[in-house]
This record gives C-alpha cells, structure tokens and sequence, in this order.
C-alpha cells in the first residue's frame, strides 16, 4: 500500500510540474510580413525582439515572424493557409484587405481594450477603408507609403532648374526633357525620367487628379469612357516616343536605381518606402539627393495613392487573438512607428508620432523624409478605396496593355484603352 501511494504521490507531483511548465509556456504568435531581406528585414526583426523582450516578456507572449515574397505571394499563401500553419497577424497589401474581409478570415477588434484609444490615433482616411467603417476596426496601416520623385539635384542646378516639392507634369516634362542626353546617332545615354511599372499606385492617380475615377464604387472604370485613361497613355507614351522617357524595366526598381546611380537617369518615381536605400545609394554615388512630391496634372487636385500594407489580426480562438492584440497595438506605438519611419522611409500613419519629438527632430535633420508625410496628409487617397474584391483583375490588365503600349510599343494608346474596354466588359463586379 505504501509503495502504491508513493507511486501516486510522484505521479501527482509530476503532472503538478507539468501543468506549472505548460502554464508558464508563452502563447505563440506567427507573423507573416514580406518583409525579407535589407532594412525592411532589420526593422521588423527589431520590432519582434523588441516586443519579446518587454510587453511580450511581461505578459507571455512570443512572436515569431516569417517573410512570404510579395504581396501577391503572401496573400496567395494565406488564403490556401489552415490551422497551426496560417498566421495569427499578417501583413497584406493594402489592396488585398477586401479579398480578407470577403473569405470573413480578419478579426474585429473593436470591442478589445484600447481600442477606442487607438482608433482616436489614427488618421482619417485609415477609417475610410473597409473593414474600419460603422465601429469596426479589421486592419492598421503598418507600412504604407505614398510615391514621390527622386531626382539628381546636381543635374537640375546645372540646368538652372528648381523643382518644387509640389511639382506638376509640365515641370517634370520640362525637366526630364532638358536633363536626358543622346549621342551622335540620337540614342539616349541619360534619360530624364522613368515611370516604373505600378498602374494601379502612379497612373490610376493621375486619372483621379484629372477629375475622373480609375474604378468607380459599383465597380467599372469611368476612365475608360471620358478620355483620362486615354490621356495618361498617350502622355505617357508621347514621353517614351520623344526619347527623354526611359521604358521601364518591369514592376522591379532596381534597374532604375541602377541606372540613377550611375549617372544615366535624372530622374524616376518609386515608393517611399524605398527611401532609406535610395538616400544611401546616392550619398554613396556622390549624387545629390532631390525628392519631391508625386507629379500632378493639377496643384488644386493632386492626389497621391497610399500604397503599402495594414497588418490584421487573423480570426482565431480567444486567447491568440488577445494575444496578437497586444502585439499589434505595439506595432502601432510611437516608438515602433518612429523606427519603422526613420530606417525605411515609410510614412508614420498615427496622429501622435506625427507631433513626437524625436520624429520631430529627425523630420527637421533628413527633410526629405517629411515629403511623403506632407503629401500624405495634403493629398493621399487610400488606394484600397473603393473595396471591390476584383479590383485587382482590372489593374493587371492594366499593367498587360502598358506592357504593349509603353514597353513593346505593339499598340497605340487608342488601342490600349480598347483592349481595357473588353477586359473590364469580362469582370464579374458583383462577383
């Protein structure tokens, strides 16, 4: 009897221990980003340490984060994900937010604690997109950006150019125009200007500052009908055909940066985010520096996407969800907005770090930072509004027709927009 009530009394003791090591085992948090490699790596291994190590520490909760590639990517990897292998926060591109809330996969964390804090710091435009209209709150801008022009300073001073920090088309024709360079047989061997290729972020812009809509709320393009899409084609290849437009690579920027920094590119729009590296890149190069806003066909209209990425909590039991709460509500901290800001050249999209004096300060010393931030408040426009879930079919057709028009020059900007017709005529809106 004895030996039977001491086998007992270890047994008890044993599943004691056990249930005090299971209790002071984390919660485990997956975060899916695209943020892989660079600066876009060394900022968010940085928030996820951070985290770990104080609040996560605190109330014992781990994250772990894993990059997808793109936004096409991630987004096709999470929606095939189920179970312990989908994420618990994620970071989708902006556009893809719609794709979420239709499969229901997003929690809402409206009624969790500091929710109303939070949304009260948030800027206008993040309560606009859906998902966060009537109450709800599904998604927080996390790295969204605005594009803005990098130009080669050193070149508009020779030319005796100033280029403002609200420039419009016809001063960036005027400058790209003066700064390209040809040879003896009329070749290019410095372009002024390249306009990569992102239809949906640089040229569906200009259709809204021209007073049209590139996608309408029910759906469809009015583009396509009153002549703006039509214009922005034919600008855009009229630049191409005058020789001083250099044809875009692909959707990559790292030939344009290539050729930035060496000398052979005046001038080129890319996404802020990609600040930190380009400001690096021609320090580097002996390059001067200039940024200015996204070119505008109309300084009382101008409009600039934000592109980018929110982060989402994914629908899950309770107690995960809490915990991916209290790690979003980190990421969306001053002193995480300010780190991801200063190291990336993404825009801080809270209200409260826009006034932190350390964001303040380095504002003051690195201006050209502050550029997007301007533009963002004086001009951005949510690029995920409107939510149609089919957004995304029309601007790859987009992206396909400019490939003819601008790259191959296989079709005329008329025949371009009459291949967009039929595309859009094929899209099931309501779908």
């Amino acid at each position: 009897m004895k030996k039977l009530l001491s086998i007992l009394l270890v047994a008890i003791l044993t599943l004691s221990l056990c249930s005090v090591a299971m209790a002071d085992e984390p919660i485990e948090i997956l975060f899916w980003t695209t943020r892989a490699s660079g600066a876009q790596a060394t900022v968010v291994n940085h928030e996820v340490e951070t985290f770990n190590e104080t609040i996560g520490k605190e109330l014992g909760i781990h994250v772990t984060h894993e990059a997808q590639a793109g936004y096409p990517e991630i987004w096709a990897a999470f929606s095939t994900a189920a179970g312990s292998v989908a994420p618990d926060v994620v970071a989708l591109g902006n556009t893809y937010i719609p794709y979420a809330l239709d499969e229901d996969a997003l929690a809402d964390v409206s009624g969790m604690e500091g929710a109303d804090e939070l949304r009260a710091n948030l800027m206008s435009w993040v309560l606009d997109i859906a998902g966060n209209k009537d109450g709800e709150l599904h998604s927080f801008p996390y790295i969204r950006s605005t594009p803005v022009l990098y130009y080669n300073k050193d070149i508009a001073d020779e030319l005796g150019i100033v280029i403002p920090e609200q420039i419009t088309i016809e001063q960036l024709e005027e400058f790209g125009s003066k700064a390209a360079q040809y040879d003896a047989n009329g070749v290019a061997t410095r372009y002024g200007f390249e306009l990569l290729q992102d239809f949906g972020y640089y040229n569906a812009a200009w259709i809204y500052q021209l007073g049209s809509e590139y996608l309408a709320a029910e759906g469809g393009s009015p583009a396509l009908e009153d002549g703006t899409m039509l214009k922005v084609l034919t600008d855009w290849r009229k630049w191409i055909d005058e020789g001083w437009c250099r044809p875009f690579d692909g959707q990559k920027a790292a030939g344009a940066l290539s050729e930035f920094t060496a000398g052979r590119l005046a001038s080129y729009i890319n996404s802020c985010s990609a600040m930190a590296g380009i400001v690096k890149a021609a320090k580097e190069s002996g390059i001067t520096l200039g940024v200015a806003m996204f070119p505008t066909y109309d300084v009382n209209n101008h409009v600039a996407e934000i592109g980018g990425a929110n982060v989402a909590i994914v629908k899950k039991d309770d107690a995960t969800v809490k915990a991916a709460w209290e790690f979003v509500k980190y990421l969306m901290s001053d002193d995480a907005q300010y780190f991801n800001a200063i190291n990336t050249g993404y825009c801080p999209c809270t209200l409260s770090v826009a006034e932190n004096a350390d964001m303040q300060k380095f504002w003051e010393e690195n201006p050209t930072f502050k550029v997007p931030f301007n533009q963002l408040m004086a001009a951005g426009r949510g690029q995920e509004i409107p939510a149609l879930a089919r957004a995304q079919d029309f601007t790859k057709a987009c992206e396909v027709v400019a490939g003819k028009v601008i790259q191959s020059k296989e079709s005329t900007p008329e025949q371009g927009v009459e291949e967009l017709k039929l595309e859009e005529s094929y899209i099931d809106w309501e779908e």
